[in-house]
């Protein structure tokens, strides 16, 4: 196996030698050629091969815009990997660092995972259970884009015309933030706010205005939870009438559980409102990290106290973004473990 293939992916890292142990132990791959440079011996060209292919690998050098996932928030290259067993695939990297953005499911004749390396890239491990024609394949993807995709009311087209004239509507628009609790939502959306001279509307920082003094010892997760959906209600009645009145709103009301983002989601395209979701996410180690400097701090996004117990419950209930909840959707996953706070 040499490189001379036509086309061959080159992947920026950031401190290129441990991402290549990381490929060489997790998936597998052969180093076939490694090149080094400087006093510091950087390395500036990797070539391996996985899985009968060829790839690259190098270092972040920005002034050459060679640019890794963390300085761009994300990456839009997914890489696949046709894999024997995709269990052990996906027991492998993620025991060496890796990130599971979508769980192993069954689809299309095949069982898949998508995966975040340590290093920002994306990968698709796919198992080929069944063999199937591109028409099967056609006909199973239909059905399951209409299963989830939203739903516009038959108005909303009339609506749009009558309120600016049949334009395409690609602003003002809500923009959602989600993740679990110290995965950098609150710094995120005060710059989202800023960017797009959006209001932020923010669940914690109603909760600790209103309810926070009377906080019981006892029952305290039926009175959050009963004092939340109020919060959300009246927080959505204004979102809508700030977006109807021309104005970008970002917010930060939880939605841990994919069935209450299904609802919301449901409830934004019945309004005929446009919507970005943007996910964010970090090791538990980290985040767990972050929660306590923040109660020690108390600095800008400081609204409540986080207790240990609590955050670990808030970081089980926070279910991942699974693909039926992207797909028709303007979905963005940003990784935050390079830096910056909730």
């Amino acid at each position: 196996m040499n490189t001379n293939q036509r086309l061959v992916p080159l992947l920026v890292v950031r401190e290129a030698g441990r991402a290549i142990d990381f490929y060489v132990n997790a998936l597998g791959a052969k180093v076939l050629a490694r090149y080094e440079h400087g006093s510091e011996r950087r390395i500036s060209h990797a070539d391996l091969t996985l899985g009968g292919a060829a790839f690259a690998l190098t270092e972040e050098a920005r002034a050459w815009n060679s640019d890794a996932p963390p300085s761009l928030a994300g990456s839009p290259v997914v890489l696949q990997l046709s894999v024997g067993d995709a269990s052990a695939a996906l027991a492998s990297m993620t025991r060496a660092g890796a990130t599971v953005v979508f769980p192993l499911q069954e689809i299309f004749g095949e069982r898949m995972a998508r995966v975040r390396d340590p290093f920002g890239h994306l990968w698709i491990l796919r198992e080929r259970l069944e063999e199937l024609s591109v028409d099967e394949i056609q006909r199973r993807r239909d059905a399951l884009f209409a299963q989830h995709a939203p739903q516009a009311p038959a108005c909303a087209e009339e609506e749009k015309t009558l309120s600016d004239g049949g334009a395409s509507r690609q602003d003002p628009r809500i923009h959602l933030v989600l993740g679990p609790v110290g995965a950098g939502k609150s710094t995120f959306a005060l710059g989202l706010a800023r960017d797009h001279r959006a209001v932020r509307l923010t669940l914690d920082e109603w909760m600790a205005r209103l309810f926070s003094p009377e906080r019981p010892d006892a029952g305290v997760m039926e009175w959050y939870v009963e004092r939340t959906a109020r919060c959300i209600e009246q927080i959505w009645t204004i979102a809508r009438d700030l977006v109807d009145a021309g104005t970008n709103v970002v917010l930060e009301i939880g939605l841990l559980r994919r069935h209450e983002r299904d609802a919301f989601c449901r409830r934004v395209a019945e309004a005929g409102l446009e919507l970005s979701i943007h996910v964010l996410d970090a090791s538990r180690e980290l985040r767990k990290q972050r929660v306590e400097a923040r109660n020690l701090a108390r600095g800008a996004t400081f609204s409540m106290v986080v207790p240990p117990a609590i955050f670990e419950l808030a970081s089980d209930l926070w279910e991942p973004l699974d693909p039926s909840e992207c797909d028709g959707r303007d979905v963005r996953f940003i990784r935050t473990d390079s830096g910056g706070s909730e």
